[in-house]
């Protein structure tokens, strides 16, 4: 085994579309926009019954899509537990002053039978989730809805099923929102971040209490923010659940700020903006999956500091949060930005490997020692022709358009094709 400045190198390199890892917009909603999801969804066969009374019972009015992690129009689950399946679907009555219904059926005897229709919201359905968010065991149906116009605030609505009715138990602004259990008390809540554009962000965060949901506490951000191109929650350290809003600060540029709860309140973490502050927008998530969200920071190269911008090959560096240290790093990666792959340095390149300063974005790309300047590895794009003379020494790595973008090492590292994205 060929060995690297003594070390061992056997990592991996991965293909992915930049639309996840980076994401660089000019408005402030970081889910799909609903309406690129209107498509009727395949279901499989034992659905098809269930599709064809709902067709019948919607009498041709065009079924919704749902939210950007979960696009099947229809949800069938067992809402208030009685052992009897329901399916859950929301419908549009263009002509209709309420444009947007819901519609619940139960399963009885292998048939599906329509029991409850209820209202929404607006012109258009964002989101919807099946959560039990009181707390009693029984689903509730959680459901975004807006105007259609991004710059301005959705409206949030969790229902309850009875059996034989729907109601609602919270009706909220919003621009963003998420389900989580921030207090570490085992059950969800609702934490609402709301937007005044260009002034100031609030975050409440609600719980249900019995009979109503009630407000734990509520933070506000003096960030003058355009908005955020990505909100994420999850663990943010082993014992800490949190939420990460990446901010719009520029037409390019963005810094992160991470949100969490101690002892019931609301906490600002990483109160330094500056040190969250990044020229591109890159999306916060689990970018190594070991279950903790990182934050990624835009880093020059060793040797490139007074290039141009636009000419340098940059470098993301992935931190975590620790409570008692701060922001510490985990991983390091070159990204292509025209979003055609991604490449992990091994861990033991992290401070010693920088990228040639003859390399060419969209060219060829060489990874160099420091100390030596010895060649590690290359990227290099490759004509189709060109590709044909060379492909026995090089490995695939991405295919563009008439271009084929090769990996070639010098070392032991070998090309591993599986693709990664960062999950919301």
């Amino acid at each position: 085994m060929k060995r690297v400045m003594g070390l061992n190198v056997n990592r991996w390199v991965s293909v992915v579309g930049m639309a996840v890892l980076l994401l660089v917009l000019s408005g402030c909603n970081f889910m799909m926009d609903p309406k690129s999801l209107m498509k009727t969804p395949e279901l499989s066969s034992d659905k098809e019954t269930l599709r064809s009374v709902i067709n019948t019972e919607l009498k041709g009015a065009e079924i919704r899509p749902r939210d950007a992690d979960d696009i099947s129009s229809i949800r069938v689950v067992d809402l208030n537990k009685d052992g009897i399946m329901e399916a859950v679907v929301f419908y549009e009555t263009p002509l209709e002053k309420v444009k947007i219904h819901g519609l619940i059926l139960e399963n009885q005897n292998d048939t599906w039978v329509p029991k409850v229709r209820f209202d929404g919201e607006g012109q258009v359905l964002e989101s919807f989730e099946l959560k039990d968010v009181t707390g009693n065991g029984q689903i509730n149906i959680v459901a975004g809805f807006s105007s259609g116009d991004k710059q301005l605030q959705k409206g949030l609505i969790v229902y309850s099923y009875t059996g034989s009715s729907v109601e609602r138990l919270l009706e909220l602004p919003y621009n963003y929102y998420v389900i989580d259990d921030l207090n570490a008390d085992d059950q969800l809540d609702i934490t609402v971040v709301s937007l005044k554009k260009d002034q100031f962000t609030t975050i409440t965060t609600y719980q249900y209490d019995q009979a109503s949901f009630q407000e734990l506490d509520k933070l506000q951000l003096d960030d003058a923010v355009t908005g955020y191109y990505n909100v994420v929650h999850g663990d943010i350290t082993p014992d800490q659940r949190g939420i990460i809003l990446d901010a719009v600060s520029g037409e390019l540029s963005g810094y992160s700020i991470m949100i969490g709860m101690e002892d019931g309140k609301l906490v600002d973490f990483i109160p330094d903006r500056s040190s969250t502050l990044k020229d591109y927008q890159i999306m916060s998530g689990d970018v190594n999956d070991d279950g903790i969200l990182e934050i990624g920071m835009l880093e020059t190269p060793k040797g490139w500091e007074y290039i141009a911008f636009n000419d340098i090959p940059w470098l993301f560096s992935y931190y975590k949060w620790e409570p008692d240290k701060g922001l510490t790093f985990v991983m390091q990666q070159y990204m292509d930005l025209a979003g055609r792959f991604y490449f992990n340095l091994p861990k033991e390149w992290w401070g010693k490997v920088t990228i040639d300063i003859k390399s060419i974005k969209d060219e060829h790309i060489k990874f160099v020692d420091i100390d030596t300047n010895a060649t590690l590895a290359e990227i290099r794009f490759f004509s189709l022709a060109q590709w044909e003379q060379v492909q026995e020494n090089w490995e695939l790595f991405a295919r563009d358009n008439d271009k084929v973008i090769g990996f070639l090492s010098h070392t032991d590292l070998k090309v591993n094709k599986g693709e990664k994205e960062i999950k919301r």
